[in-house]
């Protein structure tokens, strides 16, 4: 199919999934289904324990935009739908309880703009005293929206490019993936054999990564050649960043593109699964996708830095140190959703005598604003990824609603970094490392509006001509 011919298609497929105007209780419906379908025992706890304390208030960077953004205020647009559907009280009392289903225009807007304020950095569930995850709430009130059609359309076109394989008709995107394995056997001098079955390892980055860190995309394969590992790469992307559903709260979608994945790992036959993306893609393939796909894989899911970590142990690992003053950003997946809180820092203070941790590091890290979608939202992004596809941005804003919806929401994203850029000026750090493209962006655009002149590098750009 020609490239206008897809994106024609893609375009009447899209006038299908988003609709900004109007009500329809038989979409509200069928999002009650979905959203009945999806309480778990876990999610039975958050909806049900939450006291309505506050403590989780300061820790989420979207309340320091407004306070009505606080993290119960947002989950309890999951609770009001829970009560009318589950409690007596509920059901009889309605709206004198807390209990109703959206039943306007209006309420509609009100859910998507709370449920599009939250980053999904679990810090509001590490400051919970009774462990509630109102970031899961609210994730699950994404998913119940996508059925009423009220998404941003940026998103739900991501969504459905991966999900439905579209990524493999879009030229930029194989190109890019073409020009990505190039440079990577540029810099190692050789082929490397792609698709290899009974390889040790299987070197996972996404088109996301190659297309925001294509250098530590390459830096990444360098580290693995230099660790001595048997490793290769897919011949093609297994998606644009897997799962992008799970940012939409489609686990019925995600399930689709994390069992191509799971398939395709176990053909293979290798041992593990490195990636360098400490974004969501990481704690869904590893520890998500099991019991969302009811299956025990024979590999195992790690993050670059625990591939550092061990070799370090190990021996195989050492590094020529230098002076910078450097700090680690902890992504808030690797890190509050994923355990990762010491290994980055612990491998930093190996490579840099400067290095120094943030005030508030580890599970207490300030979150940067723009995970969970909040900074693919931006105009510039928008016309960025509509330019590279081949399509016009137009087709990413569905009309004047969700136009004002979107600038409201740049505005809320870029408030949100300021406390994070704050923080890192505290430091008195030159070098900012993380290991999520969307951080990497997201404290670059803080650097320019608030401060301090950071340099923002991943971790493998960061460490891999560092190495003994």
């Amino acid at each position: 199919m020609a490239a206008p011919e897809f994106m024609q298609k893609m375009a009447q497929v899209m006038k299908q999934l988003v609709r900004w105007e109007g009500y329809s209780k038989e979409e509200v419906e069928a999002a009650v289904d979905y959203f009945i379908s999806n309480i778990d025992v876990v999610r039975l706890h958050y909806l049900e324990n939450c006291v309505g304390c506050g403590a989780c208030a300061p820790s989420c960077p979207y309340y320091f935009v407004d306070e009505k953004y606080s993290p119960v205020n947002k989950a309890e647009e999951a609770r009001r739908v829970y009560r009318k559907k589950f409690t007596i009280a509920g059901m009889i009392l309605g709206p004198l309880v807390e209990a109703r289903l959206p039943k306007s225009d209006k309420d509609l807007d009100r859910i998507v703009e709370m449920v599009w304020r939250c980053s999904g950095c679990g810090a509001c569930y590490t400051a919970c005293p009774f462990g509630v995850d109102s970031g899961v709430l609210i994730n699950l009130m994404r998913g119940f929206m996508t059925f009423t059609k009220r998404v941003p359309t940026m998103m739900a076109a991501f969504e459905m490019i991966e999900t439905e394989g579209f990524y493999k008709m879009i030229p930029a995107f194989g190109a890019l993936w073409q020009q990505t394995l190039d440079a990577i056997e540029r810099e190692l001098g050789r082929k490397v054999e792609l698709d290899k079955k009974g390889a040790e390892v299987l070197y996972l980055p996404s088109l996301i990564d190659a297309l925001y860190t294509p250098n530590a995309v390459v830096a990444g394969a360098k580290i693995l050649d230099k660790l001595g590992l048997d490793w290769t790469m897919p011949s093609s992307p297994l998606g644009v960043r897997p799962p992008v559903a799970a940012v939409l709260g489609r686990y019925d979608r995600a399930k689709k593109v994390l069992s191509e994945i799971y398939e395709y790992v176990t053909n293979l036959g290798v041992k593990e699964v490195v990636m360098i993306d400490g974004g969501f893609p990481y704690p869904w393939l590893r520890f998500k996708m099991p019991p969302l796909l009811n299956k025990k894989p024979k590999f195992k899911v790690k993050h670059l830095v625990e591939v550092l970590v061990e070799a370090m142990e190990k021996g195989k690992l050492r590094f020529k140190q230098v002076d910078d003053k450097v700090t680690w950003h902890p992504p808030c997946q690797m890190t509050r959703r994923a355990g990762l809180t010491v290994e980055p820092a612990y491998v930093l203070s190996r490579v840099s005598r400067g290095f120094r941790r943030l005030p508030h590091h580890g599970l207490e890290a300030y979150c940067c604003g723009g995970g969970s979608g909040m900074g693919c939202l931006t105009k510039d992004e928008i016309e960025m990824m509509a330019k590279f596809i081949g399509a016009p941005a137009s087709m990413f804003v569905s009309g004047e609603k969700e136009r004002r919806f979107l600038e409201e929401t740049e505005k809320a994203y870029k408030a949100a970094i300021k406390r994070k850029m704050e923080d890192i000026e505290k430091s008195g750090a030159e070098i900012v490392v993380t290991a999520c493209p969307v951080c990497i962006h997201t404290i670059q655009l803080g650097a320019k509006l608030y401060g301090p002149k950071v340099k923002v590098i991943h971790l493998a750009e960061y460490i891999v001509d560092k190495i003994a």
